[in-house]
């Protein structure tokens, strides 16, 4: 859609798997197609490497794009790439919170403290510091979108998933409460909770045998591409969606839905 994000500021983190010469992580193709459609992106990462080879790319396509670094658990880290937002384009429209990592699949008794911990910060405290980074440049912008990436685990559970699962969950809970708060800024925040999903981050995990068994558990019958989130995500930090904020959009292709086979 030609013009969708045109004179919008986004700042993509957790996007650098934004070249397609690769496979597509959904943050980076949410920030590609923003940028194709007008805006103007900043990619976030801890991947320097992959980062700085997205945007070179996107730069090379006559696209508006830049790079900083940011580790999202460091108060710092947020103020810099925030400031080199604002600073490069005077203002800031969309926020696409997509960093996360999982946890070891341990169980709750033999799950280390330093583990839980870790998932927590990527997870709550990225969201958090993220979302209190942000919130001024928007405001000043007149409002903004700011999109947090979640996950149907928020919905459900597995065996041995603790850590991931209730980060998820308190992420859910956290774009209500910052929602009805920024409201009157014209802040909106939303969540966007995927399904199995095969991108950078899953793609070690998910080989041919094991995306045919995730598959036979979808409605929809097949595991997700990049494509299948960043349609939601983009929806989200779109004026299409100027009225939604505090809301859940479920991408699992119905897996929350269904109990399963029942033979």
């Amino acid at each position: 859609m030609s013009g969708r994000f045109d004179g919008k500021v986004a700042l993509v983190v957790g996007g650098a798997n934004a070249d397609e010469s690769r496979l597509l992580g959904f943050a980076g193709l949410s920030a590609l197609e923003i940028a194709r459609s007008g805006g103007m992106v900043v990619i976030a990462d801890i991947d320097d490497e992959a980062g700085e080879r997205s945007v070179r790319k996107m730069k090379e396509a006559g696209l508006a794009a830049d790079y900083v670094h940011l580790d999202v658990t460091s108060e710092s880290d947020w103020t810099e790439a925030v400031a080199f937002t604002t600073a490069k384009h005077d203002r800031l429209d969309i926020m696409i919170m997509a960093a996360g990592i999982p946890d070891r699949g341990e169980t709750i008794e033999s799950t280390d403290v330093d583990s839980w911990r870790r998932v927590m910060d990527v997870t709550n405290l990225g969201m958090f510091l993220g979302t209190r980074s942000v919130v001024g440049p928007m405001r000043r912008s007149g409002g903004g979108s700011i999109v947090l990436i979640s996950s149907m685990m928020a919905r459900v559970v597995r065996d041995q998933a603790n850590a991931y699962a209730t980060s998820r969950a308190g992420m859910t809970h956290f774009a209500r409460s910052a929602a009805v708060q920024y409201g009157s800024d014209n802040i909106r925040v939303n969540c966007v909770l995927p399904g199995w999903t095969l991108t950078p981050f899953t793609s070690g995990a998910f080989d041919d045998e094991w995306q045919k068994r995730l598959a036979s558990r979808v409605p929809l019958g097949r595991v997700a591409d990049a494509s299948d989130i960043a349609g939601p995500i983009l929806f989200l930090a779109s004026d299409e969606a100027k009225y939604v904020t505090g809301s859940e959009l479920l991408a699992d292709g119905g897996v929350v839905g269904w109990i399963g086979p029942m033979d």
